[in-house]
């Protein structure tokens, strides 16, 4: 049993380790914030942050931390920077926001997440861009139409996503915007129908025969 007298001095010391305990600071970060992003280093964000480091800094190829998190889809990371400042409107070098990036990606559970904490989301200008990226990815097209894009709607030119995706080339993305309901005999501003445009096409370039045949079996008409 200890003395009596003894308490006090056992009282000041815990209470001083307590206080010094709580005085401690992390670690300056060894690691550089992009590359602690893309390799999913929560303990070296967490120190970039407690240092203030700038989190809306952009890399040499104009991606900011919030941007790389979006392409790896490094949903909780990216939760981490948007609640201590990351910008949700910043651009990256082509112009594209974290959420835009995300969807392109086909990292839709960062999508939901940014969108939640915020995040505009243009849906038909989002899908467009999707579109002239040839992305065919089903949850980010599903993301989208749950949030008011229309598959028909033309853009200022008077095309929509199907004829954007036929005269680009894109296969994969054609075949997603049929399977998912765009009308395969909408004309575009100058009354040309998807299956037009593709007969249109140099037959020796990128996936014209392979689109045509799409459009055919879902029975389009030139």
């Amino acid at each position: 049993m200890r003395h009596p007298s003894a308490l006090p001095a056992l009282i000041l010391a815990l209470l001083t380790s307590l206080l010094l305990g709580g005085c401690d600071e992390p670690a300056h970060p060894t690691v550089d914030l992009s590359r602690a992003v893309r390799v999913g280093d929560l303990d070296q964000i967490k120190r970039h942050i407690y240092w203030k480091t700038d989190l809306n800094q952009a890399d040499p190829d104009g991606n900011h931390p919030l941007h790389v998190a979006a392409r790896a889809g490094q949903v909780g990371i990216a939760r981490e920077l948007v609640q201590h400042g990351a910008s949700l409107v910043a651009v990256d070098g082509a112009g594209r926001t974290p959420l835009e990036l995300a969807l392109i990606n086909g990292r839709t559970q960062v999508a939901v997440m940014l969108a939640k904490q915020g995040a505009a989301v243009d849906a038909q200008a989002i899908l467009l861009a999707l579109v002239r990226a040839g992305v065919a990815d089903r949850d980010s097209f599903a993301f989208l139409l749950r949030r008011g894009a229309d598959l028909n709607r033309p853009d200022a030119q008077g095309d929509a996503p199907l004829h954007l995706a036929v005269e680009l080339g894109h296969l994969e993305t054609v075949k997603r915007l049929i399977a998912r309901g765009a009308d395969i005999n909408q004309p575009d501003g100058s009354g040309r129908t998807p299956l037009a445009l593709a007969l249109g096409l140099d037959p020796k370039g990128k996936n014209t025969a392979a689109i045509r045949q799409a459009l055919q079996q879902s029975g389009a008409r030139p």
